[in-house]
């Protein structure tokens, strides 16, 4: 339903519930009563501010108007239409020439007429009739718990992507088109649909609109701004504000709003600034509380808080900091425990310090890594399983997180072996990601390989056309299946390049573990890896160990390192600070024909973790147990 327009002057800045003479509580941001019109004893009528002007809703029996409206249902309902609505207007003692004569009128109201301030509004109200239209946005909406009539509380609403229809409706308002396309300079930029949301400043007028993606595709950041505008004011700012909650999605803070928790606030998924501290500091901010979700990379985002801490340590402000649990949102808590959950949890939430935070953050971290273990049934494999090693799979609870070396007797089995690991990786594990870089090898060589070893075939036979169509039928299945996942963003293959170093390395691998978890990556050709800082470290298999000893503990991923291992007399040596850092020694050996793995480790329990004889395909060299 649009709003209104033909009473704004009297719903504005004059009037307000508080002079319905109604019995009222502060809900949120919002006013809550009970509804007279269908169950007094109930408390479901709802007062919000809808663009500036007070509106009435009740979620239960579907009533709404705005405050006129509500006067004449609950007081002048004998009367006809035009003598109950003056009667109402009276009631409320507005007068038009009152409200135009406004001393308190914002500035950016009388801004060139308010013409931005009347764009938005017409925005929003297009969005939302939109909403009330779209059944795409109402199975959205509903999907994460929320109501058509929820929505108008807060002004969700719904814009296809496609411009035309809403410039004809601004016709209708009298906006002109070039007013459009300068107040809201990205409308043309986002053509896909989205759930649109006000974004107020903490005196209530609309600086923008921001336009939520409606996939989940697990986007780090799903939100954009139509309108240029301040992009570090906190979602949901409220004046008198002095312990705001800091959340992160817009979900977050409006389901907390709706539950009556007052003062949650939103980066929307913008990392904290200084600049938000002023803001929430100039609403009467003493302490803060921030919610986050808990990230894979733990770390990365203890330093992180750290650093807001002492941001807002000196702004004097109180900081609490809590981590939820792995895949608990701010709204799902809500949602499923209740908002008295989320005070208690604030309330028992020490202060944070720097003495005191990582503390914290350790207590938290020893009880989510109790309830991961034990939220793992005894039958089923922690980590990625390899369906052509499954004695090992069951012996090592499968491939998980660690820093492993793999060497061979010869050595050219050390690529076989990596090569082999790989494809069963992919194959048996369809969440994850592999990034397989060959320093030591051309990458076509790599192709050829694991084509090879998917259809049992030697590289040389897959290299040419093959007399028998039966195998070229092959080759070319096998490749397709190689493409595909590549295209699906499995696989990737990697060569070395003279720029090429450990903080690039770093770097990429963090993005791409960020947008998949479930990543993997095999270094083949350590020993000819570039290093390029550490040097203070002299030797130089001393820094290389180094190098990918920080790149595990930032990743915490398995990463796989295959180098060469030198047997002498029965011992292993150089380079002793692979054999120093690595969680598990994978050594691959040849003797009497005979192919033997060994897995040994000082970190994972036994040193020697496995050994068992091995099979090898005479024509691909593909390994597996035999």
């Amino acid at each position: 339903m649009v709003i209104d327009q033909e009473h704004t002057g009297i719903m504005r800045k004059k009037t307000h519930p508080r002079q319905l003479g109604v019995p009222l509580n502060r809900w949120g941001r919002n006013l809550i009563s009970c509804c007279p019109f269908h169950s007094p004893e109930e408390t479901s009528l709802f007062f919000y501010d809808a663009l500036g002007y007070w509106r009435y809703r009740c979620l239960q029996c579907g009533s709404e108007g705005d405050l006129v409206e509500f006067v004449m249902r609950s007081r002048f309902n004998g009367m006809d239409e035009q003598s109950a609505r003056a009667e109402a207007t009276e009631f409320l003692g507005a007068r038009e020439h009152e409200q135009d004569a406004d001393p308190d009128e914002h500035p950016w109201i009388k801004e060139i007429g308010g013409e931005k301030s009347r764009v938005l509004e017409n925005f929003v109200r297009y969005c939302h009739w939109a909403a009330c239209k779209s059944p795409s946005s109402a199975e959205f909406l509903e999907s994460r718990g929320w109501s058509i009539g929820q929505a108008q509380l807060y002004g969700l609403g719904y814009y296809s992507g496609d411009p035309e229809p809403f410039y004809s409706y601004c016709m209708l308002s009298g906006i002109e088109r070039h007013q459009v396309s300068f107040y809201l300079d990205n409308l043309e930029d986002y053509r896909e649909p989205r759930i649109t949301i006000p974004a107020r400043n903490s005196k209530g007028l609309i600086h923008s609109v921001y336009g939520r993606s409606m996939e989940n595709d697990g986007a780090h950041n799903p939100y954009i701004s139509y309108a240029s505008g301040p992009s570090d004011i906190p979602f949901n700012i409220q004046p008198d504000n002095d312990k705001p909650i800091i959340v992160e999605g817009m979900f977050d803070a409006l389901t907390a709003d709706l539950a009556g928790i007052p003062g949650v606030v939103s980066t929307m998924y913008q990392d904290l600034t200084l600049s938000h501290l002023y803001k929430l500091k100039a609403c009467g901010a003493e302490s803060i509380t921030l919610i986050l979700r808990r990230e894979p990379n733990r770390r990365e985002q203890e330093f992180r808080i750290q650093n807001y801490l002492m941001m807002a340590e000196a702004q004097g402000l109180r900081f609490k900091s809590i981590v939820l649990p792995e895949g608990e949102t701010v709204d799902l808590m809500l949602r499923n425990y209740g908002a008295d959950h989320l005070l208690n949890l604030i309330a028992e939430t020490e202060e944070d310090t720097i003495h005191t935070h990582r503390r914290s953050v350790l207590l938290q971290d020893i009880k989510e890594n109790y309830d991961t273990a034990m939220g793992c049934p005894p039958n089923e494999c922690v980590g990625y399983t390899l369906n052509t090693f499954p004695q090992f799979t069951r012996k090592i609870d499968g491939i998980q997180s660690g820093l492993f070396y793999v060497s061979s007797n010869p050595f050219s089995l050390k690529t076989s072996l990596l090569s082999s690991l790989a494809l069963d990786l992919i194959e048996s594990n369809p969440t994850v990601k592999l990034i397989y870089i060959a320093l030591e090898t051309p990458r076509r060589q790599i192709f050829d390989r694991l084509i090879a070893m998917r259809i049992g075939k030697s590289v040389l036979d897959v290299r040419k056309k093959n007399e028998d169509e039966q195998v070229n039928q092959m080759i070319l299945e096998a490749t397709r299946k190689l493409m595909e996942f590549v295209r699906e963003n499995r696989l990737e293959i990697w060569e070395d390049h003279p720029t090429f170093d450990n903080t690039e390395l770093l770097a990429t691998l963090k993005e791409e573990q960020r947008q998949h978890p479930d990543l993997v990556v095999m270094i083949d050709g350590i020993d000819h890896f570039k290093v390029t800082d550490r040097s203070d470290l002299d030797d130089i298999h001393e820094r290389r160990s180094s190098a990918m000893l920080d790149i595990y503990k930032s990743l915490d991923i398995p990463m796989f390192l295959g180098g060469e291992l030198v047997d002498e007399e029965g011992t292993l040596i150089a380079p002793r600070a692979y054999l120093r850092d690595s969680d598990a020694i994978y050594w691959l050996e040849t003797k009497d024909g005979e192919h033997s793995l060994t897995v040994n480790s000082k970190r994972l329990g036994n040193n020697n973790l496995y050994r068992s004889t091995l099979s090898i395909d005479p024509e691909s060299n593909r390994i597996c147990e035999a």
